[in-house]
């Protein structure tokens, strides 16, 4: 059964028609693979955009985050230490 049509155009790209794209869960930026099955069918196979916020819990957390203020202290004070300020500011 044909449940869409489209064509190839002069740069190779395709589009693909919004009942197909609803049917198969595609959204802009997911990738499509193409498989050959034993048929010599052609089977499209849609692989999910990562989100970022998706990777959240991913890994390990080793130590507690202390606060963008912190942070940004330490950032300074080690900006400070290579241009030979910090020591003279502590003083």
């Amino acid at each position: 059964m044909i449940i869409g049509k489209s064509r190839i155009t002069g740069k190779g790209q395709l589009q693909l028609p919004a009942k197909i794209r609803k049917k198969i869960g595609a959204e802009i930026g997911d990738e499509l693979l193409f498989k050959e099955n034993d048929k010599g069918e052609i089977i499209i196979k849609i692989v999910k955009k990562e989100n970022i916020s998706s990777l959240a819990g991913a890994l390990p957390v080793k130590k507690k985050f202390p606060g963008i203020e912190e942070e940004e202290r330490k950032s300074r004070e080690k900006v400070a230490e290579k241009a030979g300020k910090y020591d003279e500011e502590k003083k």
